[in-house]
């Protein structure tokens, strides 16, 4: 059970890593995190049904991705570079697992309700939201990328950004 970031097209994409393992000290500790951006192609397989219901592009590729300013201008640089002109590229924030109801962007709170009741509808769940869940769409144009665009992607689930160039 993961969150995964895929980046579908109707075309291939090269593969390209442009991430930076960086070191911040804070505090006598030493934090390190990737800052950039990369582009690899997935071996996620159309199998998972969560990829196969949601996802119509010929092309699939594991997506990372910062918030950082100078993360989202190279990325805007490697799709100006690669798109075709007239189209478009999904990325998409899945959550393959099982677990359909965490496909939501709000998710309510379950602690005030009783396991009993939650484990009774829990089959139900996944049965809808397997088969009638339509994932929140939000579309842009690539020249217009913004930090709020890629933090659509990062915080939640069963999202897509539609970039078109």
């Amino acid at each position: 059970m993961s969150v995964i970031h895929l980046l579908a097209y109707d075309f291939p994409l090269p593969e390209m890593d442009m991430r930076q393992f960086k070191k911040v000290f804070v505090s006598k500790t030493t934090i390190g995190f990737l800052q950039g951006f990369s582009v690899i192609n997935c071996y996620c397989s159309k199998d998972n049904v969560e990829v196969s219901n949601l996802i119509t592009k010929k092309y699939c590729h594991d997506v990372g991705l910062t918030e950082e300013a100078s993360c989202i201008e190279n990325f805007k640089n490697y799709l100006f570079k690669y798109m075709q002109p007239h189209t478009e590229i999904e990325i998409w924030s899945i959550y393959l697992g099982g677990d359909y109801s965490k496909h939501y962007t709000i998710m309510p709170k379950l602690s005030n309700i009783p396991l009993e009741h939650l484990l009774i509808v829990n089959d139900e769940i996944d049965y809808f939201t397997e088969h009638y869940f339509k994932p929140t769409k939000k579309e842009i144009n690539l020249s217009m990328m913004s930090k709020e665009d890629v933090l659509f992607i990062l915080e939640n689930t069963g999202v897509c950004l539609v970039i078109k160039n």
